[in-house]
């Protein structure tokens, strides 16, 4: 029902407002309060290391839950409270401590959240397009903010936001009625993720995807670093990010269509290639108003595969295993791929700066390109 679809736009709206809000600037924040690269660099990978046990274990939950939405409006509520706290520390130790705790109930919301919208049966491409639209919204915000008020406003506006998120999932569980009622199949979860290894399309789709999903995220650590190595503002990070995610909603919106056009799995592949020359192009260490001009780039690779590898996954899963093939898919296809780009993307800004950082995101898409086709992906799939 209509409704019901604004208020799963809604939720998407907020949670990756949340998102956007705090990722593209913790960088800056970290290097303002004292922290070097590499500390930057490990904060920012053993939080994404939190997040591999507490997707599994919430992903565990959620499959084995009578009670979904309450999963999803806990997980909101703690992250934003928890993440209040971090804005007055900064010791170093410390500070890894909260973090790693604000992401053990941050990182699972992203795939319950897909999990919870394929399993409502409304139109995913289109809902998890407003997850960009917040996102670009968040991070502009933020920018706008963070410009008069200091860079510590970046914890007030995250938690706010998944509040929002909290009052959403409310008001979608009073549009539904009733607690939404696991299948009868759905397997345990620690022998549902074994069935998803089992699955070999399955398993080696997210194999590839590992060699995208951590340059997707830590993108968002490392982009301000390299738009003011071009000449750029801290102000004007907002701008470009706004641009750059903003450019995602129109992929997203129109995701399936042009699925249908050229099949989901050769989609997929041109995704990934442009993923491969678009950073390759940022390693270069090109201008500030250039890596506006390529803005939109962002949208023919975020906006396709943040689309597309969910709906791969869940297709080549069977049935009762499809939110558990979706967790496994962050779990190694963004998690663990995110803690190897955040932590050596610390190292490389470091030792090569920003520039290093974006051809090593290159070549480590490339690789996983590569496989794509030497597994025979970019061929159509039979459904599991």
């Amino acid at each position: 029902m209509k409704h019901i679809y604004g208020r799963y736009a809604a939720m998407y709206h907020f949670t990756y407002m949340s998102i956007g809000a705090l990722t593209p600037m913790i960088g800056q924040y970290l290097k303002q309060i004292g922290f070097s690269g590499t500390q930057i660099g490990t904060i920012t990978a053993t939080g994404t290391a939190v997040a591999i046990f507490a997707s599994a274990f919430w992903g565990g939950q959620y499959s084995r839950s009578l009670k979904k939405h309450e999963i999803l409006i806990f997980l909101c509520g703690a992250a934003a409270l928890v993440s209040l706290l971090l804005s007055g520390i900064h010791a170093y130790g410390l500070f890894l401590l909260v973090f790693g705790l604000m992401y053990f109930f941050q990182a699972p919301i992203m795939s319950l959240s897909d999990a919870f919208t394929v399993e409502s049966g409304q139109g995913f491409g289109g809902l998890r397009a407003w997850g960009a639209v917040g996102f670009a919204l968040g991070t502009f915000l933020t920018g706008i903010f963070v410009e008069s008020l200091g860079l510590s406003m970046i914890f007030p506006i995250y938690s706010g936001s998944y509040l929002m998120a909290v009052l959403m999932i409310l008001w979608i569980r009073k549009g539904e009625g009733v607690s939404r009622q696991r299948s009868h199949n759905e397997a345990g979860s620690l022998r549902g993720y074994l069935e998803v290894f089992k699955v070999k399309p399955l398993r080696r789709l997210i194999l590839c995807a590992f060699f995208w999903g951590g340059t997707n995220v830590a993108n968002n650590t490392y982009f301000s670093f390299l738009y003011m190595d071009g000449g750029g503002t801290i102000a004007g990070v907002g701008t470009a990010m706004l641009l750059m995610v903003g450019s995602e909603f129109p992929f997203m919106a129109w995701c399936e269509r042009l699925s249908r056009r050229l099949t989901m799995e050769k989609l997929t592949a041109i995704s990934l290639g442009i993923s491969v020359v678009r950073f390759f192009i940022f390693g270069l260490g090109v201008p500030w108003w250039m890596l506006l001009v390529l803005s939109f780039s962002q949208g023919a690779v975020n906006g396709i595969l943040l689309i597309e590898l969910v709906r791969y996954a869940a297709k080549l899963a069977p049935a009762g295993i499809r939110s558990l093939a979706i967790s496994t898919y962050y779990i190694i296809g963004s998690n663990l791929s995110t803690i190897c780009c955040q932590f050596f993307g610390g190292i490389l800004l470091d030792h090569f700066g920003a520039k290093g950082v974006y051809l090593f995101f290159s070549l480590f898409n490339l690789m996983g390109l590569i496989l794509y086709f030497l597994f025979g992906l970019f061929r159509p799939q039979k459904t599991a």
